[in-house]
C-alpha cells in the first residue's frame, strides 16, 4: 500500500492526473454484493481499534432496506501514539477518497462524511481540495464515472474530543449534538446518522479497501495469517531511533522485530504499548511474539489502533501513570458514571501512590474500578481506559516500585 503514495505538494489537480482510481473503476463494474463478498473473503478487519470484520459490517448495512444510507470515514484519530491516518490523509488522499466511494457504492449509500480531527489542519486543507477536485472530475456527485451511481461527500472538522473516535459519539457530533456515546443496540448500520443506516469505517480500513479492489485476484487474503489477514500500518513512537509509519504483514515478524525495524531502542527497553494507550502493555521479556491479532490477544493485549509506543527504563513509571490517568480523566465524555468517577478515583489513588509508596490494595481497588467501568461504559474508549494503567501496576509494582 505505501509504495503507491502520492505526495501532495501544491497542485491537487496535477497530482490527481497521476492517480488512476483502478479499484473504483473495477468496483463500479461489479454488483454491490460481489464487492462485499470480496472484502469479506479478504479477511479485512477494521483498522480503527475494534478490529470488527469489515465485510460483515457492510453485509449488515447492505441488507438494510432504506432509501437513504450514509457512509462515514472516521478520521478523528485521537488515540495517543497513533498517527497513521494523518499520514494517509496528507500523503495518499486520493486512495482514501477512492476507498470512501467504493464503500458507499458497496453498501448503496448516496451520502457521506469524512470527519477529520480538528488539529489536523494540513490534512483538512489537503482533503478539502481533494473533494473539490473530485467533484470537478466527476468522481463525486451525480453519475460517477458514467455509472449511474450518485454520491455526495462533505468534510466535517472535529473539535478535539477523544471520545468522538467512537462511532456513535462521532455521529452525534455530525448531527450538531455533544460528543456522547449512544446505547447499542440499535447499531449504526441499523439506525445511525439521522436515524438512517450508517456505515462508519476508519481511514486505514478504507484505504486498504481501495488497494484490495485494485486487483482481480484477492491478494490481500494471501497475506498474513488465517485470523489476521493482510498488512497493518504501525505508528511507532517513543524511545526508538527511527520513529514513523511502518507497513507490517501480519505474522511476518515479532514485536521485537518491528522495534528493530525502527532502529531499535535508544536505551534499555522497559515495555511496549502495542496499540495505543487503550491497550495493555507488554514487558521487555514478552515481545518475542508474532504481530497478529490472535497472538497479542493471547498475551493479554491487542493490535488496537496500531499505535506502538516503545518505553525505555529511563522514565519514571509513576509519572507515566499519572500522565495517562490525567488524559483519560480529561477526555471522558462524562455520560457513564463509572467511567467518569472511576477514572477520577484512579488518578487520586495514583497520587497517593506517588506520595506514600505502593500498596497492594491500590492495585486491587483499581482492578475493581476497571471491572466496573468495563461493564458499564457504553463505548470502547471507556471500556479500555484503564487497560494501560492496570497492566503497568500488574507487571511492575509489587511491595515496592521496580
Amino acid at each position: 500500500m505505501l509504495e503507491e503514495k502520492i505526495f501532495l505538494k501544491s497542485d491537487v489537480e496535477k497530482t490527481m492526473d497521476n492517480y488512476e482510481f483502478l479499484g473504483l473503476k473495477k468496483s463500479l463494474e461489479m454488483k454491490s454484493e460481489d464487492i462485499v463478498k470480496k472484502i469479506t473473503d479478504s479477511g479485512l478487519r477494521g483498522r480503527g481499534g475494534a478490529g470488527f470484520p469489515t465485510g460483515k459490517k457492510w453485509e449488515f448495512a447492505l441488507a438494510q432496506k432504506n432509501d437513504v444510507k450514509f457512509l462515514i470515514c472516521n478520521a478523528d484519530e485521537g488515540e495517543p501514539g497513533t498517527f497513521k491516518d494523518r499520514f494517509l490523509l496528507e500523503n495518499m488522499p486520493f486512495k482514501v477518497l477512492e476507498g470512501i466511494i467504493i464503500a458507499a457504492y458497496a453498501v448503496k449509500a448516496n451520502f457521506g462524511y469524512i470527519y477529520i480531527r480538528g488539529e489536523y489542519s494540513k490534512a483538512i486543507d489537503i482533503f478539502e481540495k481533494t473533494i473539490k477536485e473530485a467533484y470537478h472530475r466527476g468522481l463525486l456527485g451525480k453519475n460517477i464515472l458514467g455509472s449511474n451511481f450518485n454520491f455526495e461527500l462533505r468534510l466535517i472538522k472535529g473539535a478535539g474530543a477523544y471520545v468522538c473516535g467512537d462511532e456513535t459519539s462521532l455521529i452525534n457530533s455530525i448531527e450538531g449534538k455533544r460528543g456522547f456515546s449512544r446505547i447499542k443496540p440499535p447499531y449504526p448500520v441499523q439506525r445511525g446518522l439521522y436515524d438512517k443506516p450508517t456505515v462508519v469505517n476508519n481511514v486505514e480500513t478504507l484505504t486498504t479497501v481501495a488497494e484490495i479492489m485494485k486487483y482481480e485476484d484477492n491478494i490481500f487474503a494471501k497475506l498474513g495469517t488465517e485470523k489476521s489477514r493482510g498488512t497493518k500500518l504501525v505508528s511507532i513512537s517513543g524511545d526508538v531511533k527511527l520513529p514513523g509509519i511502518y507497513e507490517i504483514e501480519f505474522g511476518s515478524g515479532t514485536l521485537k522485530d518491528i522495534i528493530e525495524l525502527a532502529g531499535g531502542t535508544k536505551d534499555e527497553l522497559n515495555f511496549v504499548v502495542p496499540g495505543g494507550l487503550a491497550t495493555s502493555i507488554l514487558k521487555y521479556d514478552e515481545i518475542n511474539i508474532p504481530y497478529t491479532y490472535e497472538d497479542l490477544e493471547n498475551a493479554g493485549s491487542s493490535v488496537g489502533s496500531g499505535g506502538m509506543i516503545v518505553v525505555s527504563q529511563k522514565h519514571d513509571l509513576i509519572d507515566i501513570l499519572l500522565n495517562v490517568s490525567d488524559f483519560f480523566v480529561k477526555e471522558t465524555c462524562g455520560t457513564c458514571f463509572p467511567c467518569r468517577e472511576g477514572n477520577r478515583n484512579i488518578k487520586e489513588i495514583l497520587l497517593e501512590l506517588k506520595k506514600k509508596g505502593y500498596k497492594e490494595e491500590y492495585k486491587k481497588i483499581i482492578g475493581e474500578l476497571r471491572e466496573a467501568i468495563l461493564l458499564a461504559a457504553r463505548c470502547g474508549f471507556g471500556q479500555s481506559s484503564v487497560n494501560f494503567i492496570y497492566s503497568v501496576l500488574d507487571k511492575f509494582f509489587y511491595e515496592e516500585v521496580r
